[in-house]
């Protein structure tokens, strides 16, 4: 279907550049206008998220000290954000400066990375390059922990440019790998002190990075043609500079929120990039704001992650208490937050979402949301729902109304009256029948195991 109307755009917006919506914060965004929504999503810091903040800081465990609690809170985050695209930036940059913790082992350097992603999400890439440079999760993972001036560690310099700035085989050559691992060396990671005697393993929380003299390379070194005494920031400041660059970048944001791009739409955020001297925030600016964000090529183009599909319904349907069960679910869906199969991320997709045992694991996820006798913090309450959301006058209400929440309102004809007749076709629905209410469970269920619930 055309994105033909304010409403559906903005219903894509909020898919793309956010995670979904509930039906308060649906209303909330058209009062805004596509335009006023945009701004609020590219404006986080004027948008008070305490109450989020506030339920992630009552978890029982410490992010910084256990993976479990350290993935539950960000899923927390997720579901309850008011700032969904700040989340949505964070996300993508988890993703291409990808990280695992079962390398890193510490949480306490992955939530440092995470908070870092976060406050530098819209932020000059040059800067957030030099970011990831020292930051302590990447040292450990990528290596550069150990980049000395007696025995250089590639690891870093050469996805550096591969995976995080140019592309494989883009400009660089194997000398220049070489080179930028020379120009990397001799940076330790920085930590807090312990107690004396902590009380069991205790992971401190990093503080920074130091360069040590006598484990940097302080000889002539050429890299990209430019010779001299280089160091960390020559290296980053000329890959930041170069065009490649931001056409890299760009294309992989044009992907993420969009669509494919051609060479004219990557020359936009390329001028966009180089105009406002880095700046992510203008980039993604120009692609929410592009007609090309909401043409029919964009239109469910993608394949839901798991992370968009179970995260995002649980977050429409107002599944806070179930925050906890989200992480096996993603699980059995092959994806883990904070445990990527590789420095490349999820950078496959796509089909390799939806495999046969992982669709099943979906199926599974719509069943255990959907179902009217599970326990009350991890399953909708269907009813009370939709009277919250005023969709209780007669069964074709309820289906649009949960189709224009769940699918968009993508329903056609033939389905839509199928599932109008499944809910019992009255035009006066009542709940005070055990039946009806679980022929509403199985609507819900039936829409959540669309093709459309897995397209964003």
């Amino acid at each position: 279907m055309a994105l033909d109307t304010a409403r559906r755009k903005i219903q894509h917006l909020l898919r793309r550049a956010g995670w979904g919506y509930s039906p308060s914060e649906l209303n909330e965004y058209l009062a805004l206008g596509l335009k006023g929504s945009i701004e609020r999503l590219l404006s986080p810091d004027s948008v008070d998220d305490s109450a989020s903040q506030a339920l992630i800081a009552g978890l029982e465990a410490d992010p910084n000290q256990d993976r479990g609690a350290l993935i539950a809170a960000w899923h927390l985050r997720i579901i309850t954000t008011k700032r969904p695209l700040l989340e949505r930036m964070t996300y993508f940059w988890h993703d291409h400066f990808a990280t695992a913790v079962s390398k890193v082992e510490s949480p306490a350097f992955m939530q440092a990375q995470n908070d870092m992603f976060r406050t530098r999400a819209f932020g000059r890439f040059d800067e957030m390059l030099t970011a990831v440079a020292r930051d302590a999760a990447m040292m450990v993972f990528l290596d550069n922990s150990l980049n000395v001036r007696t025995a250089p560690n590639e690891n870093f310099a050469r996805e550096l440019m591969e995976l995080h700035t140019l592309g494989e085989g883009n400009v660089y050559t194997e000398k220049d790998i070489k080179e930028a691992a020379r120009a990397l060396t001799g940076w330790r990671i920085t930590t807090e002190e312990l107690p004396k005697k902590p009380q069991g393993k205790q992971f401190p929380k990093p503080t920074g990075a130091v360069l040590v003299p006598n484990r940097f390379d302080s000889g002539k070194k050429t890299f990209l043609g430019v010779t001299g005494n280089l160091n960390d920031q020559n290296v980053i400041l000329a890959l930041a500079a170069l065009p490649e660059t931001a056409q890299f970048v760009g294309r992989k944001l044009w992907r993420y929120f969009a669509t494919e791009p051609t060479a004219e739409m990557l020359a936009r955020t390329t001028k966009a990039y180089f105009d406002s001297k880095y700046s992510m925030r203008e980039v993604v600016r120009t692609i929410l704001t592009s007609d090309e964000m909401y043409s029919e090529g964009a239109y469910r183009w993608r394949i839901k992650s798991p992370v968009e599909y179970v995260l995002g319904y649980t977050r429409s349907l107002g599944l806070v208490g179930a925050s906890g069960r989200t992480v096996t679910q993603m699980r059995a869906m092959n994806q883990t937050l904070y445990e990527p199969p590789g420095p490349q991320g999820w950078s496959k997709g796509g089909a390799d979402w939806i495999a046969s045992a992982t669709m099943l694991a979906r199926a599974n996820f719509a069943y255990e949301v959907t179902r009217s006798d599970g326990p009350r913090a991890q399953v909708v309450d269907a009813p009370a729902m939709l009277r919250t959301a005023g969709l209780t006058a007669s069964a074709a209400q309820i289906v649009d109304g949960l189709a224009d929440l769940l699918v968009g309102g993508d329903l056609d004809p033939q389905t839509r009256q199928t599932l109008i007749d499944y809910l019992g076709g009255e035009a006066h629905f009542t709940f005070a029948d055990a039946q009806r209410n679980g022929a509403l469970h199985g609507v819900l269920y039936l829409m959540l195991s669309m093709p459309l619930a897995h397209l964003a």
